[in-house]
Parts: structure tokens; sequence; C-alpha cells
């Protein structure tokens, strides 16, 4: 058997979940990294950006009462209370620059000039305007904390905006790999259950014909996994089965042939001196004879079905559909039964309808069913009962029906009674056949494009049962 495989089932999963953990692996990460960065701007903004913010606008404050006190002094004339407030809001202004520049040592360059010896004076001005003038020094630093005010500013928004962005590019990362898992996972498994639900129906779909008793026929090789390698050898297994079936066949027929020929002779043999053809026969020899001629008839019997069986699946079995009444195939087939049916003293009953039941149908090929059948029913009923065939119209064809007062089958022999050479095991012992009727009646009624099945409880008969379409196939 040649070896097709390439992915095993267990290597699919493999790589189907290898993919959906890398996916998800990859976005996580993704997405941790991404709030490790968000933290660490944030983290920014709060501890330098706003402290930074809070301190600057306490030194801008106390600089701006510098302002104030200086200009208080000079209008009104020397003030000593403002000289007070000056000193006090300087040592304060101070206080809060070392803090600041001992937490943000990167502004020590940029506000060296805070942090350098000065001089402010505090001589009355001459005029008004000279009074309401700013003081240089104080105005110099005013101007500088002011523009890292608003340096700081722009920074905080630029953090904000990095984190805006980062959220925006999270969002959009976090929503394609949740797309990208849900595809891998549900479209993964989807797939792979189609993958193999579909080998697995096709080999399904050969066990439930080589069940069935068919000739086993080839699957399709669907994939090249573990079930790729079950449908080849299923396949292999399957055209073995049809090399012995032909070669079962051809034997059955050759076996029939060689047989058919002596046991003519027999017959005629047989024929012949019952006639008295070489001498007067006695009563005991008369039955003797007799009996032989019942069992070279019933071998003969058997010959035939051998070979209507080995026929049959030789070849496609062809029809030929004419019109067929069906009240009349019943009545011509009891019949044909009456002489069987009275050595046992059984009632022969039909059950049709007065008027005809015409349908298209192979008319001999239905016969034989029907003789098959009825003949089972005449075979396995006590003596004394009654076999009855009905027949009749249904919605979408004919139903024909045969019951019996037998034994019954059993409910799990019942679908392999069709089967070839098949006997149930309660009367195996018990009353003669090769269980070739039943398939042979499968065969025909399938090849109408119909139905047949068995119906019954155990100990109180069978009730075989087949229908057709109005028009068969």
């Amino acid at each position: 058997m040649p070896q097709v495989r390439q992915f095993t089932i267990a290597a699919k999963l493999l790589i189907w979940t290898s993919a959906l953990i890398i996916v998800f692996f990859g976005t996580s990460a993704y997405l941790f990294r991404q709030v490790r960065h968000d933290a660490e701007v944030s983290s920014r903004i709060v501890t330098e950006n706003h402290e930074l913010d809070s301190a600057i606008q306490r030194m801008l404050e106390r600089l701006y009462s510098v302002q104030d006190n200086i200009q208080r002094y000079r209008l009104l004339g020397g003030d000593q209370k403002a000289v007070g407030f000056i000193v006090q809001d300087l040592t304060r202004f101070g206080e809060i620059l070392e803090e600041t520049l001992a937490g943000h040592p990167r502004y020590r360059t940029e506000w060296k000039e805070l942090t350098a010896k000065y001089e402010i004076t505090l001589d009355p001005g001459e005029t008004v305007g000279d009074s309401l003038a700013p003081n240089v020094t104080v105005r110099e630093w005013t101007d500088i904390l002011e523009q890292s005010l608003l340096d700081n500013v722009a920074d905080m928004e630029a953090g904000l905006t990095d984190l805006h962005d980062a959220g925006q590019r999270a969002s959009t990362v976090g929503l394609y790999g949740l797309i990208a898992c849900l595809a891998l996972g549900v479209g993964g498994s989807l797939g792979l259950a189609w993958s193999l639900n579909r080998s697995l129906s096709e080999v399904q779909r050969g066990i439930r014909e080589l069940g069935t008793g068919a000739t086993p026929r080839d699957i399709r090789v669907l994939s090249k996994d573990e079930l790729g390698e079950l449908a080849l050898a299923f396949n292999a297994m399957a055209a073995r089965l049809r090399r012995e079936e032909r070669m079962r066949a051809d034997f059955v027929a050759m076996l029939s042939h060689e047989i058919r020929t002596p046991l003519t002779s027999v017959r005629e043999a047989v024929d012949l001196i019952g006639a008295g053809t070489f001498g007067e026969v006695n009563e005991q020899q008369a039955k003797f004879l007799a009996i032989a001629e019942m069992e070279t008839a019933r071998l003969s019997d058997l010959l035939a079905r051998l070979l209507s069986v080995s026929r049959m699946e030789s070849r496609e079995l062809v029809l030929d559909p004419v019109e067929v009444d069906g009240r009349q195939l019943v009545l011509s087939t009891l019949e044909r039964l009456a002489p069987a049916a009275e050595a046992k003293s059984i009632v022969l009953k039909a059950l049709v309808p007065d008027e005809p039941i015409p349908f298209t149908a192979d008319g001999e090929h239905l016969r034989q069913v029907l003789l098959n059948l009825a003949g089972n029913a005449i075979k396995f009923s006590p003596e004394g009962s009654t076999v009855t065939v009905f027949a009749g119209r249904q919605a979408d064809g004919v139903l024909f029906r045969v019951e019996d007062d037998g034994p019954g089958i059993p409910p799990g022999e019942r679908e392999r009674v069709f089967l070839k050479y098949y006997r149930e095991p309660g009367v195996r012992n018990s009353v003669d056949g090769a269980g070739l009727g039943l398939a042979i009646s499968k065969r025909i009624i399938l090849a109408h494009g119909g139905r047949i099945w068995v119906e019954g409880k155990p100990g109180r008969g069978s009730r075989f049962c087949f229908s057709l379409p109005a028009k068969p196939v």
C-alpha cells in the first residue's frame, strides 16, 4: 500500500494550536509591553511633570509676592514691613528652589541664574512709573520660571498625547489579535472537523455498504493522513473482496454446470425406473424412487438459485419494465404455490382490491420475489395455519406484504436475513434452504428503486414487506 501521509492528524492539531498560541502570546506580549510603557509615562507625568508644575507655580507665587512688596516699598517710601515680606518670600523661594533641584537635577543648568548671587535695590523711585517698574532680577527669574512652566506643560501634553496614541495602538492590536485568535480557533477547529468528518463519512459509507452484503466499492481518499491510509486500506480490502467474490461466483457457476449434467441423468434414470421401463416396481421401491425424485428436484432448485445469485452478482441486474397489475401478480403467485400449501394444510389468503393495481415494473422478477417470500412463509409456518399476501396502493407507490404464523425473527437478526447464505440460527437445523431467496429478493427490489424489510414479534409470525415507487428508476 503506497504511503500518502503528509501531515498526521496530530501534526495538524499541533500546527493549529501552535499558530493559535503564537498569535495569543504575541498579542499578549505586545499589550504587556505597552501597558508597562504607559505606566512609565503615567508615572513620569505624575511624579515629575505634575510635581515640577506645582513647584514652579509656588516659586512664581513667591516671586510675584516679592515684586508686589518691592513696588509697595517704593510707593510707601520705605515700608519696613514690605522689606520683611520680601526677605521671607525670597527665603521660601530659595527653599523651594533647592527642593526642586534636588528632585530634578536636570534643571540645574537651565536655572543656573536662579542660584547665582544677586542684588535687589530697594531705593524709592523718583516717579510713579519708576516705583511701579518691575525689578530686573525678579523679572528675569520670573521669565525663566514661566518658560520652564510652559515647557513642562508642553512636555505633559506630549506625554498625554503619547499615552492616547499608545492606547489607540494597543486597542487596535488587541482587537486584531482577538479576531485572529477567534479566526484561528473557530476557523481552525471547523476546518479540522470538516476535514476529519468528510474522510470519516467516506469510510462510514463504505462500511455501511459492506454491512448490507452489497459488492464493496472503493471510497474516495480525501486526505493524506491516518484517515487517508484507512481509506486506502479499505479500498485494498474492497478490491480483494471483489476478486474473491468473482472467484466464488465463477466457482459456483462452474460447479452448478458440472453437477447439472449428472443430476439430469439421475433424474431421467429415476423416471425410467419409476415408469416400469426395466420391470415392475413394487410399493417399497416406488416409495424410495419418489424420495429420490423429490431430492433431485430440491437439488435442482438449489442449483437454480445459486446460478441466479451468481448471474446477479457478475453483472448489473437488467430490468424489463412493463405495466404490471399487482392484483393479478398476487393471485397468480398464490396459484403456483397452492400445491405446496395444500401439502401442509396451509390456507393461502389474498388481500387485494377488486380493481387492478397498475404500475410499471419487471413482472417476472417481482413474481420471483413474491414466490420467494410466500414460499418461505409456507415453509416456516406450522400445519393448519394461514399465509396472507397483501397488495395495495400507498401515497408514493405500491405496497406488498406477506404474513405468516411462523416462529418469527428476532429483532437483531432482521437485517442479516437478507444477506447471502445467512440462515436464522433458530431454524438453521430444522428447515432446509441455502439462504439465497431473500438475498435475491432484496437485489431485485433495490434494482427497482424500492425498499424491503421485515416486521413482527418472535413467536408471533413474520411480516415481510416491500414497497415500489409509482415510477421505479
